[in-house]
């Protein structure tokens, strides 16, 4: 199998066994009597041929629930000034707001 002519299962087996192997291309293919050039060029060949026949991948999703939103509140100062809050404001901030708008 190491010459010759592989088969595209001849070079999966080959990829596997050189990526199970844990040794460098060049360090694998010096053992197997193999030029390196010939795992690049196949292990490029596999990646085309597997990027463009897959269909696109499906990720799995978790949704989260939105956060609580009511409707927002106006308030109406006696100076005319108008302000509108929704759910979750921050009270200490209004009301510093709120005294400044009313001059205290």
């Amino acid at each position: 199998m190491a010459h010759g002519k592989w088969s595209e299962v001849e070079a999966r087996e080959i990829l596997e066994a050189w990526r199970r192997s844990g040794v460098t291309m060049e360090s694998f293919a010096k053992q197997r009597g193999i030029v390196p050039q010939r795992l690049r060029w196949w292990r490029y060949r596999l990646k085309q041929m597997a990027d463009k026949g897959a269909p696109p991948a499906l990720m799995p999703v978790q949704l989260k629930a939105p956060a609580p939103r009511g409707e927002p509140v106006t308030v109406l100062l006696r100076t005319g000034h108008m302000l509108k809050v929704s759910h979750g404001f921050d009270e200490e901030a209004f009301a510093r707001v709120v005294a400044l708008l009313e001059g205290r």
